[in-house]
């Protein structure tokens, strides 16, 4: 049985198109959803879906170092086989990036190199780029520059609102990031 933990902070679709992808499998499962926002919608899905779930509070804690050095604490009393970032807001510290070097993966609104960060998608909007779409990749200590695992590009149809934009490029990451979950834990080279 391979096993999932993933970080996410906010409304957590992502995390909930993971769990309902992987909650027939008998090959995988989602041990902990970990939430650094006591206030995150993920949570309730989380009590939906019948997840064990932690929250770090990040406010609680005095420092940044102090906030990552507890989440590595926890991190390391699991066992899992891979860490699965779904809207974690947090840049996680090069120690813990280094203790479970590609083990950490992330998804991304846009097409890396370009609109890395915040606001990728609004960012796209505003530029009235032809295509964005999003990017799939390992983790490293640099801010959404790790190998890219899978990109799907989207066509942006110029009537649409950042909202519709949005939903599309949600779409795209409902569909791709399980089944390259999936195809990660199966040691599985190709993504359809």
């Amino acid at each position: 049985m391979k096993k999932i933990v993933i970080l996410a902070s906010g409304n957590g679709t992502n995390f909930e198109a993971i769990c309902k992808y992987f909650s027939k499998s008998s090959k995988t499962s989602i041990i902990k959803l970990i939430t650094d926002n006591k206030k995150a919608y993920v949570i309730e899905r989380a009590k939906g879906l019948g997840i064990d779930y932690e929250i770090i509070d990040y406010s609680s804690f005095k420092s940044k170092k102090e906030y990552n050095d507890y989440l590595f604490d926890r991190l390391k009393d699991l066992d899992f086989d891979l860490m699965v970032l779904a809207g974690y807001m947090r840049i996680l510290p090069g120690y813990i990036v280094r203790y479970y070097a590609d083990k950490i993966i992330n998804i991304h609104p846009s097409l890396l190199p370009k609109y890395p960060g915040l606001r990728s998608i609004e960012r796209a909007y505003n530029n009235k780029e032809e295509y964005t779409g999003i990017t799939i990749h390992y983790v490293e200590e640099e801010v959404d520059t790790g190998k890219i695992i899978l990109q799907k590009k989207l066509k942006v149809d110029k009537n649409w609102d950042l909202e519709k934009l949005e939903e599309e490029i949600h779409k795209l990451e409902h569909q791709y990031y399980p089944q390259v979950i999936e195809n990660l834990l199966s040691n599985s080279d190709e993504y359809s």
